[in-house]
């Protein structure tokens, strides 16, 4: 039998909830634009509305945690979306294909943006895989125990698909097609260059996607390059 909270402690508990996405929210934009390092707690928490400046530090702890539960956040959001494309997708007898994949993997970001349409989560992904993960900071996906049967199921899907690569070779190939998707909606969103502000985002989603599958498909070398290395 569920267990019902007096009504002062459900309202404190949905308060603490709101103002906890809050500061993931403003700590996405933040870290987006400057970096990880770059950014300071009480910054996040003067970013977020909050008066005391040490809010981030009572709900959250550390920096290392608030990353961690912003990923944990943001994950969970896509699972449904996830599940609902595999489940499409096999359907129409798609879960070979590589493309489609892909856009299980990537198409979810576009479903966060700020009220400027650009996509912070995104930018923050990207500073997070090219700066902070190799420092220690982990992602939910890393946990075993961490339940995201969807997310797990495409990737093992994409690892499948692609056998015939080398798993540590998989991996860097992964993260540069996950960097393209992340990169091009950044470049977007930044106007720079000009020119991609001409071009339809789903159309530029779509080259993109392109780009990716042939660089995840691509035939894995079996010897080195025969061309001389330079200094």
């Amino acid at each position: 039998m569920a267990t019902t909270l007096p009504t002062d402690r459900r309202r404190r508990a949905s308060a603490s909830e709101t103002t906890r996405i809050k500061i993931m929210q403003a700590a996405e934009r933040l870290f987006a634009d400057r970096g990880i390092d770059a950014v300071a707690l009480r910054e996040i928490a003067a970013a977020a509305g909050q008066g005391n400046n040490t809010a981030v530090q009572y709900h959250f702890g550390s920096k290392e945690q608030l990353v961690y539960e912003i990923f944990d956040w943001r994950t969970n959001l896509f699972e449904e979306q996830r599940k609902a494309m595999l489940a499409e997708a096999e359907a129409k007898g798609q879960l070979g294909n590589a493309k489609v994949l892909l856009q299980i993997m990537c198409l979810p970001h576009l479903s966060i943006a700020d009220e400027t349409g650009a996509h912070p989560y995104s930018a923050f992904l990207a500073q997070y895989l090219t700066r902070t993960r190799a420092s220690g900071i982990p992602h939910p996906y890393d946990d075993p125990e961490v339940p995201v049967p969807a997310l797990r199921r495409v990737r093992r899907l994409i690892v499948e698909r692609v056998s015939y690569v080398p798993a540590d070779v998989l991996r860097l190939r992964f993260g540069l097609c996950k960097l393209m998707f992340l990169n091009m909606l950044m470049r977007r969103d930044s106007g720079f260059p000009h020119s991609d502000q001409n071009i339809p985002l789903p159309l530029l989603v779509e080259d993109t996607l392109e780009q990716m599958t042939a660089a995840l498909t691509a035939p894995y070398p079996r010897a080195p390059s025969l061309f001389p290395l330079h200094d």
